[in-house]
């Protein structure tokens, strides 16, 4: 490891009379010094970020999901839920249903994954404590409501003073076929209460 050393020293350090050499050299590690900086700075942005998002993301995703093999859904078994209740090691669960549907509200349409959840999800995920406008509430005065993301809202244009409902058309899972398209889907009406 020493003779290397010592001829990059002599190298670099070399007093020659052609001394382009040298402004050459100290050009080029000048360069890779720079280079390496800004690499190792990138990275550790990339770093800071990519924590961000999954730290944003794990707030949905739970420790531990049950879900079917096959197809979308499944009835929970009562029995089943009652003894999950009862272990120690769970503290709370959600059962959500979701779907892909077609959101429209105004004149503005949207294709986007709808969930359906259960009074505990804010307390499982912590969506509540994400909301950027309005409030997480599902259910007021037997009024559905929904809290919709950023990105939707922006997209549709959803103003949470405004008294428009959000119109979701969801696929029926045992639809025939019909002349009116309109008979192949489910609708219902939500109001938007929040935005995450």
């Amino acid at each position: 490891m020493r003779l290397p050393l010592f001829i990059a020293r002599r190298y670099f350090f070399a007093k020659k009379s052609h001394n382009a050499i040298n402004i050459i050299s100290v050009i080029a590690v000048a360069g890779v010094a720079i280079g390496t900086m800004a690499l190792i700075t990138i990275l550790s942005v990339f770093n800071g970020f990519d924590q961000l998002v999954k730290s944003l993301f794990n707030s949905f995703d739970p420790d531990v999901r049950i879900t079917l093999n096959e197809g979308k859904s499944f009835i929970p078994d009562s029995r089943a839920l009652d003894r999950l209740k009862k272990l120690p090691s769970v503290a709370l669960f959600s059962e959500v249903i979701e779907e892909n549907a077609l959101l429209r509200y105004g004149d503005k349409q949207y294709i986007a994954n709808i969930k359906g959840v259960d009074s505990t999800y804010s307390r499982i995920t912590g969506i509540d404590s994400m909301i950027v406008d309005g409030e997480f509430t599902l259910m007021k005065n037997k009024r559905p409501y929904a809290v919709v993301g950023q990105g939707v809202g922006y997209y549709l244009g959803i103003g949470l003073h405004l008294i428009d409902p959000i119109i979701i058309y969801v696929p029926k899972r045992t639809a025939e076929v019909s002349v009116n398209p309109e008979n192949a889907f489910n609708h219902r009406f939500l109001y938007p209460s929040g935005i995450f």
